[in-house]
């Protein structure tokens, strides 16, 4: 699930050194009611306590672990419901920061690879005997695919798709844990050893051409094959899983490939050869690292141009884009907070590179309401008064709602379900036609970006985020969530 806002969320705390506690805070300033809070893990990258800060106060403490992180590789994903980071350490060991508790988890000490999480409560990985590894806080399940597992896809619905095999004997299977009965399958003889990207319904593998074929996940359908010009070194998706970014060898192009249609939509044109691209969570920009230097590439997504170049080191953590459009840059041991549009440093963290971060949103750490800590009171009552006197409810003096009156192409506060953001209005409505929800069908918003016209596939809005969340996950579709309007 994705609790992804458009705006920045700003919280004021004080600092603490109580582990594995929350620090005060000062309620002077808060989020409006509904919307998480923008925060922020920060963990020594040699290894030790873990903390978490809230966003842009990234030198405020409210939250430290109660004992020492290990030196984490890159985070899996988190599992909002329960407070949970999972990760992988550098010794590729897997693991969990819970931020309820406090305590920090070795998943497994066996060495397991393709290690991967879709919500951060149940983590997948393969032996080395090609068995697939099901890790959950309950206990560990493991299971032998028909052929040695090469790549694990778990998706939404439960279901997991395994990639195992080589050549002629290549295949992927679907199961549904913890049965280990093959439910379907499809052979896949193509698929090459590089990493797959799972995106919108589909899963992409490069294939021993120099190209890609598309798997559709629901009924494990191949599409095409989409032809490149050399071997694939790096691949990223949209958060809508609308489009495609590819880089290749000997290349300065990234090629955009279209998902609907699975072909090349166009060639984003860079003055370098790219290395590694990374996407902004919100689906903002996209960050290309250059293969030689510390230069790092700003491309729009709206309109797929290039609109400037800073610098920082590459790293698993870092750079990332934040909630307010700003990137975190490491740079001669400090971390920079850059302005994508005007390439402007904002902030500056001395000495902040010597950490690993992770953003992420979340509304755990607010304090609970005094209401809620009220004891209940069950005190005696004679039945002769509860039969006759009624117990008075406050009328409101209105009771008739005022609505804004409806202006074309706007959308009220609330949160809003987004499935695409396309440049092609016809490709947005025929998208928005496949999807129901309770008989609801999305509409189709377009908007300006530098002059471009991109439309939005969008539902709701929705009071809460979780009713827009529930809506997301009814479509069966790949979505973001997010607050007010486009």
């Amino acid at each position: 699930m994705r609790y992804l806002l458009a705006l920045a969320v700003v919280v004021s705390c004080g600092r603490t050194d109580s582990p594995g506690t929350i620090a005060t805070v000062d309620t002077t300033v808060r989020t409006m009611p509904g919307e998480s809070d923008a925060l922020m893990l920060r963990v020594p990258r040699r290894g030790g306590p873990a903390r978490v800060v809230a966003y842009p106060a990234v030198d405020s403490t409210i939250w430290t672990s109660s004992e020492a992180a290990p030196a984490l590789g890159h985070v899996l994903a988190f599992d909002d419901d329960a407070g949970i980071i999972a990760f992988v350490d550098q010794r590729g060991l897997p693991g969990r920061i819970d931020l309820r508790l406090g305590s920090l988890t070795t998943a497994s000490r066996a060495k397991l690879r393709g290690l991967t999480s879709v919500d951060g409560a149940v983590i997948y990985g393969i032996g080395a005997d090609g068995a697939v590894v099901r890790l959950t806080p309950e206990g560990d399940w493991v299971y032998k695919p028909p052929r040695p597992a090469r790549e694990i896809f778990p998706l939404r619905d439960g279901s997991v798709l395994i990639l195992g095999g080589q050549g002629d004997k290549g295949g992927l299977w679907r199961i549904r844990p913890p049965e280990t009965k093959v439910v379907d399958s499809l052979p896949l003889a193509e698929a090459a050893a590089a990493s797959a990207i799972q995106m919108g319904g589909r899963i992409y593998f490069p294939s021993t051409e120099h190209g890609l074929i598309g798997v559709a996940t629901r009924v494990l359908l191949k599409g095409p094959a989409i032809e490149l010009d050399h071997p694939i070194v790096s691949l990223a998706a949209t958060p809508s899983g609308d489009r495609l970014y590819v880089a290749t060898d000997s290349s300065r192009e990234i090629t955009v490939v279209d998902r609907y249609r699975d072909r090349i939509a166009t060639r984003i044109e860079l003055t370098g050869q790219p290395r590694d691209l990374r996407i902004d969570p919100l689906g903002r920009y996209l960050l290309a690292r250059a293969a030689t230097g510390d230069s790092v590439w700003i491309i729009a997504v709206g309109t797929d141009r290039v609109i400037g170049t800073i610098r920082s080191a590459w790293r698993a953590d870092l750079p990332f884009v934040t909630t307010d459009g700003a990137i975190a840059t490491a740079r001669d041991g400090d971390v920079v907070f850059v302005d994508a549009e005007t390439r402007q440093d904002k902030q500056l963290v001395d000495s902040g590179a010597e950490d690993f971060w992770f953003a992420f949103h979340w509304t755990g750490f607010r304090p609970r309401a005094a209401a809620l800590d009220q004891p209940v009171d069950f005190a005696r009552r004679d039945s002769a008064d509860t039969a006759t006197k009624a117990v008075p409810v406050p009328r409101p003096v209105d009771t008739v709602v005022a609505r804004p009156p409806v202006v074309a192409d706007t959308t009220p506060a609330g949160f809003l379900v987004s499935f695409a953001a396309l440049l092609s209005e016809q490709r947005a409505r025929e998208l928005a036609g496949q999807i129901k929800v309770h008989g609801q069908s999305p509409r189709v918003v377009p908007t300006d970006r530098d002059g471009t016209t991109v439309y939005r596939v969008l539902l709701g809005p929705y009071p809460t985020r979780e009713e827009a969340e529930r809506a997301g996950r009814e479509s069966g579709q790949d979505y973001w969530v997010y607050k007010s309007a486009p």
